[in-house]
């Protein structure tokens, strides 16, 4: 079966250093799981059965395993979504690749302003948030980041979920240049040394083990090799398939070298092994095969010399990276990764960080070589003062070396080393003696410098010295080797949020957003930080949630913890279930009583009643960790949708709690096959009328309508992509929008077809859409990767007339009465426009679709069926004038 993740095949095979990241004890315990739940059910046991030995005065202990806990748990969440008919996790990037560019799509049109959505889909934030006095800041993570060979002020960074960006003012404002990728994950940038609008990528998330969803415990976006854009970032082509790469293999990219002096000659290093190539990526050759390869770098000033470094070993090579030696290094043996620099200050001085994953000693040490790697000598290996660590006020000790572990030579003095990885530590002598030079936490002592923690790229800028850092905030730049740094935010929409709300009487935005927490909307695009953490679902009682709310009280769920601020004693306050340990709750509350919420977890459905001494909590059963609603007018309903020991599906319950009715038994003959049901939305005027959204890669299972309370489902998921849909939204008009991994889609009531509703918005997974109010001419969406984005209502007028110029890119459909004009210059790879008139269509001169663009034109009425498959791309571009005309 083809892109399946065979973890009982890597669990076997993953025997070596790789093997460490999880302790020997769940290793055993998960030997021969292949299935996405018993592996979840597996290590949520494991983890809470470890907690249930602490007792009260074992804090850091506690915190560590609830770290573990918070990892595990973004992994579990995406990866659900992947899920096939068998209840194994499929490859995401290779899903939405095939969804985008090799499966044929056949949907039914109708006249529709989508089609020509004039304005398309904007962006609307977050790009940049204020400093939050106790939680920070930050927009997201970066984890790459490179330079224009020749102007100081060009820099790139790359997201693992959002894509690259660019930098023509040293930071001050970054816009996206892969937009319409396929894959937005960025493990790596290379720029050409003379012609710097060659730009190389190494797809997918570099920054996780490789050992798949077993033994890591960070969110996956595997590789789907190398990209290349030849003209500055507008459009993109994927290079050969690095050898021995097929649809089963599941990899991950960890970084991508240009060689200086010949610009032909790049490195990839991936959990495969280093890939060389010498045409610029037309064939490649894997030139250390076999081991997980975590950093290369090439000696300055002599290409000849190339260095790399795997989970515990360094590798060398004298003969510009053809074959390559093992350099014993005594104490490396223990590590599972190791970060490297050079530097042109001595050109012979290599360092390594070396780390492993055990706590609390984790680090390994810091390893220097002066003789170009002939000889190294472990300079430091001090687990009581961790470089990996944070020990400044509430110490931070929790182990994540596979995750954040970077370190960098100063370029002008090589006695100046920074490291870290949650903070930063510099050395001043060399790598023998370490200070902390960052704070974990924004309310620090005043006497250190407070970054976003989780550190993933360190790079000194090589022509003014400057030093970078990306991290799950964002990217930040230091002039003095690290005593100061500045925020460089504006524009790094690359926000991974899992909810938001816009809120409807306070026109503020609220947002759930992993790494950063919760954030609030101050004004069009700046966001604050109001918690910090991993936060998920956020709810406010306005009006249209309950009749009698005012807009003013908020709650959220972040990791394991409920907060809301409606006490009025300023600021959040802890409302938790008591000793819960299920993350990522999902909210309700009462239609008619704001004082009444609940929240949806593993073990329970839970009840909340506010009170001035606090909240009453009360079990009402049934699992709630998929989804959950609340009737609107009926107060005691409430539908429930999870998986637990009492079974799997989608619940309903009249009486409040009391007595629970199955409801997905008409589900399994209608192709349901018990995957994760993402969303419940119901009709605000009729709470039998409701639609569930589905996970999985399971054909035709999408999305599914009852209109007598789930006692009867309908299939309505007709043509919609075999993609994970993640939410659902019912318009007063009766229409339907579902977000899905690669875009909106609207369906009309009583169509049996979904219309792509995507112009402008970027490939990425569309997490939940709103209205700011019914009433409202907009519509919103949050992503997970690219922040939140606002169009135009659905309008199911058809234009009469439309002219069309420019360079476009991505995907867009126009469809107009009468006449559209055209003299576009189609761009290549990623863009798919298709036009439809009434009457004709005129291309005219200076029309052109390049190599590997995806173009259509049909004449036929408003609502006709248009293929909108993408497999009969262009081989090579076309440009003629033409008159394509309504046939008699």
């Amino acid at each position: 079966m083809k892109n399946l993740i065979i973890l009982l095949l890597v669990f076997c095979v993953q025997m070596g250093a790789d093997g460490q990241s999880i302790d020997p004890e769940l290793r055993l315990k998960l030997q021969g799981k292949t299935k996405f739940q018993d592996i979840k059910s597996t290590v949520w046991s494991h983890l809470t059965g470890k907690l249930a030995l602490l007792n009260e005065t074992d804090t850091l202990e506690r915190k560590a395993i609830m770290r573990q806990m918070k990892r595990w748990n973004r992994e579990f969440w995406i990866n659900e979504y992947y899920t096939n008919a068998n209840g194994e996790v499929e490859s995401q990037s290779k899903v939405i690749t095939n969804a985008l560019n090799h499966r044929k799509k056949e949907e039914q049109k109708s006249g529709s302003g989508s089609r020509t959505q004039v304005e398309g889909w904007v962006q609307n934030g977050p790009i940049s948030t204020n400093f939050g006095l106790v939680y920070g800041e930050g927009v997201g993570r970066i984890d790459r980041l490179a330079f224009h060979p020749t102007q100081p002020n060009v820099l790139f960074a790359g997201s693992p979920h959002g894509g690259l960006f660019k930098t023509t003012n040293s930071g001050e404002e970054w816009f996206p240049i892969s937009e319409y990728v396929a894959s937005l994950g960025v493990s790596g940038i290379a720029v050409h040394p003379v012609n710097p609008d060659t730009i190389y990528v190494l797809s997918g998330d570099g920054d996780s083990s490789d050992d798949g969803l077993v033994n890591s415990y960070n969110y996956r976006s595997q590789c789907n090799g190398v990209y290349k854009s030849t003209n500055g970032g507008m459009t993109w082509r994927k290079l050969s398939e690095f050898p021995g790469v097929a649809d089963t293999v599941l990899y991950r990219g960890r970084n991508l070298i240009i060689d200086p002096t010949n610009p032909l000659i790049l490195y990839a290093a991936t959990s495969l092994g280093l890939f060389r190539t010498n045409n610029g990526g037309l064939s490649w050759i894997n030139v250390v095969p076999g081991v997980n390869i975590w950093d290369v770098k090439i000696k300055p000033g002599n290409s000849n010399y190339v260095y790399c470094v795997g989970n515990n070993f360094f590798r060398r090579s004298v003969d510009g990276g053809l074959s390559f030696t093992p350099i014993f290094i005594e104490h490396l043996d223990p590590a599972t990764r190791i970060s490297m620099a050079v530097t042109p200050a001595n050109p012979s001085k290599i360092a390594l960080l070396a780390g492993k994953n055990t706590n609390p000693n984790s680090l390994v040490g810091v390893f220097i070589s002066t003789d170009s790697g002939s000889n190294f000598d472990r300079t430091y290996y001090d687990n009581s003062d961790n470089l990996f660590f944070n020990y400044i006020d509430l110490n931070v000790t929790n182990n994540q070396i596979d995750y954040d572990n970077v370190i960098a030579i100063s370029p002008v003095n090589e006695n100046i080393i920074l490291a870290g990885g949650l903070c930063l530590w510099r050395s001043e002598d060399g790598g023998y003696d370490w200070s902390q030079e960052t704070a974990y936490w924004a309310t620090s002592d005043g006497l250190h410098e407070y970054i976003h923690p989780d550190q993933h790229s360190l790079m000194y800028h090589p022509i003014n010295n400057k030093l970078y850092v990306a991290n799950d905030g964002g990217v930040y730049v230091s002039d003095n080797n690290g005593d100061d740094f500045e925020f460089m935010q504006t524009g790094l929409s690359v926000t991974q949020f899992y909810h938001f709300e816009e809120e409807n009487d306070e026109d503020d935005s609220w947002g759930g957003a992993q790494d950063i927490g919760i954030l609030v909307r101050l004004n069009y695009n700046e966001f604050t930080v109001d918690r910090g953490g991993d936060g998920y679902d956020i709810m406010t009682d306005h009006v249209s949630r309950c009749s009698d709310g005012n807009s003013e009280n908020v709650f959220c769920t972040v990791n394991e913890s409920i907060y809301t601020d409606g006490f009025a004693l300023g600021g959040y306050i802890d409302i938790s279930v008591p000793n819960n340990t299920n993350f990522f709750g999902n909210l309700a509350m009462h239609p008619e009583n704001c004082d009444i919420i609940y929240v949806g977890y593993t073990s329970h459905v839970w009840k909340g009643l506010l009170t001035m001494a606090g909240v009453i909590w009360e079990p009402l059963g049934r699992p709630g960790n998929w989804s959950i609603c609340a009737g609107k007018n009926n107060p005691d309903r409430l539908y429930s949708a999870g998986t637990n020991g009492v079974g799997t599906g989608i619940w309903r319950t009249d009486d409040g709690g009391d007595i629970w009715t199955q409801i997905n038994s008409n589900l399994l003959s209608l192709n349901y096959d018990s995957a994760k049901i993402t969303d419940i939305e119901i009709d605000r005027f009729n709470d039998d009328h409701v639609y569930i959204s589905c996970a999985g890669t399971i054909p035709n299972s999408k999305v599914y309508e009852s209109t007598n309370a789930g006692a009867v489902w309908t299939n309505i998921s007709f043509n919609l992509p075999n993609v994970p849909v993640f939410c659902l939204l019912r318009d007063p008009s009766g229409g339907l929008y579902a977000g899905t991994s690669i875009g909106v889609y609207y369906k009309r009531a009583g169509i049996d077809y979904w219309e792509p509703f995507y112009n402008e918005l970027p490939p990425v997974p569309v997490t939940q859409i709103v209205f700011e109010e019914e009433e409202s001419i907009f519509v919103h969406c949050s992503t997970f990767g690219r922040g939140l984005w606002r169009t135009l209502k659905y309008s199911s007028d058809c234009a009469e007339n439309l002219n069309l110029t420019g360079n476009p890119v991505g995907r867009k459909y126009f469809e107009v009465s009468n006449n559209i004009n055209s003299n576009q210059n189609i761009q290549g790879p990623g863009t798919h426009i298709i036009l439809s008139a009434g009457n004709k269509i005129t291309l005219t001169e200076g029309m052109n679709v390049k190599e590997k663009a995806v173009f259509k034109a049909y004449v036929q009425p408003c609502g006709g069926e248009v293929d909108l498959s993408v497999q009969t791309s262009t081989d090579e571009s076309k440009s003629r004038p033409e008159l394509i005309q309504k046939k008699d």
